[in-house]
């Protein structure tokens, strides 16, 4: 176990995680990038990856992965329940492999010496939400559709006869903190990242006290990309925190956004873009979004500032990815998709 000498911000992540979370070793598989954990019946990957020399610094990407439900003839359905569920989500988004037919929940961070410590504990947390809510999914659309859960079992251990307790109830974690006002409510890091879209957006605005919105320019027709921040909407189960929201100007139907959900979740899973992955795609207010929820319990220096960076490297990467469509789309031979 490799990451446990914690020598790299991405084994110092891993190992964070593994010991908040009280991981209990005997359901566990460990391998020298991270580990692989039965919380339940559903196995959780947790790994970082050796590092990218960018920047005059290296960059560790570390991902979190929950098996959840199995496709079986439901890839339209499940696409469409999970376009919904996502409005509400905090740091996971699914995703669908068709090599082994499974929908998973997905989360990532791109952690530096810089940004270490906030990412430590978000990233625990990330596991941790991830695992109740893959559980708590798989029960609904095996209710809703028959589907087939992707369960499986520690290779020497087998299956749990119950589940971790701690995770299997994550949101328990985040109260009563979650109960009080939210704690980015007048913090002073609003004027810092207002300096990040002085840079970053096309213009913004701030009240300096709970609220950030920044536009980003739009090229494939009319509008804006637009990216809310605010400490004033609660989470319907975690309380106050801080929510961020980046909507898309796409005029589409409800089918067309929920297979948008699970291609862009996956784009990001497999392109390395430099964005932390907490949260996920989904259908906000009737337009393609990208939301993330922080909670009060994670409250820490920097998280805010991070959150608006990496926001708008997302808002930057969707215009291209749309546009490359737009271009592609118009160049494609007639009668032609």
């Amino acid at each position: 176990m490799a990451w446990k000498h914690r020598e790299t911000p991405g084994e110092d992540i891993v190992c964070e995680a593994h010991d908040l979370l009280r991981i209990d070793d005997q359901y566990m598989v460990a391998t020298p990038s991270g580990f692989t954990y039965w919380a339940c019946d559903l196995a959780t990957r947790v790994n970082t990856d050796m590092g990218v020399f960018r920047g005059s610094q290296s960059v560790y990407k570390v991902t979190a992965e929950t098996d959840m439900i199995k496709g079986r003839g439901h890839l339209k359905e499940l696409a469409m329940a999970l376009e919904s569920a996502m409005d509400e989500c905090t740091f996971s988004g699914p995703v669908y492999d068709g090599t082994d037919d499974t929908f998973r929940l997905y989360a990532a961070v791109y952690a530096t010496g810089d940004d270490v410590d906030w990412l430590k504990r978000t990233f625990a947390a990330a596991v941790a939400v991830q695992i109740s809510e893959a559980m708590a999914m798989a029960r609904r659309f095996q209710s809703e559709f028959r589907a087939i859960a992707a369960t499986s079992g520690h290779p020497s251990a087998g299956l749990r006869a119950q589940p971790d307790a701690m995770l299997s109830h994550a949101e328990c974690l985040f109260h009563p903190s979650g109960d009080g006002p939210s704690k980015w409510l007048d913090d002073p890091t609003w004027q810092r990242a207002g300096w990040v879209m002085e840079r970053e957006a096309r213009s913004f605005e701030t009240d300096g006290q709970s609220r950030l919105n920044a536009d980003y320019d739009w090229p494939c027709g009319e509008g804006l990309i637009r990216l809310e921040v605010c400490a004033d909407e609660p989470h319907a189960s975690l309380g106050n925190g801080l929510h961020a929201t980046l909507t898309l100007p796409l005029q589409l139907s409800p089918q067309a956004i929920g297979h948008l959900v699970l291609d862009l979740n996956s784009y990001e899973r497999n392109e390395y873009r430099r964005c932390h992955t907490l949260g996920s795609w989904c259908m906000h207010g009737g337009l393609l979004a990208y939301r993330t929820f922080l909670p009060n319990a994670l409250h820490a220096d920097g998280a805010l500032e991070g959150l608006c960076v990496t926001f708008s490297t997302r808002a930057i990467w969707a215009a291209e990815y749309f546009q490359e469509r737009m271009l592609e789309a118009q160049a494609a031979p007639q009668g032609q998709p």
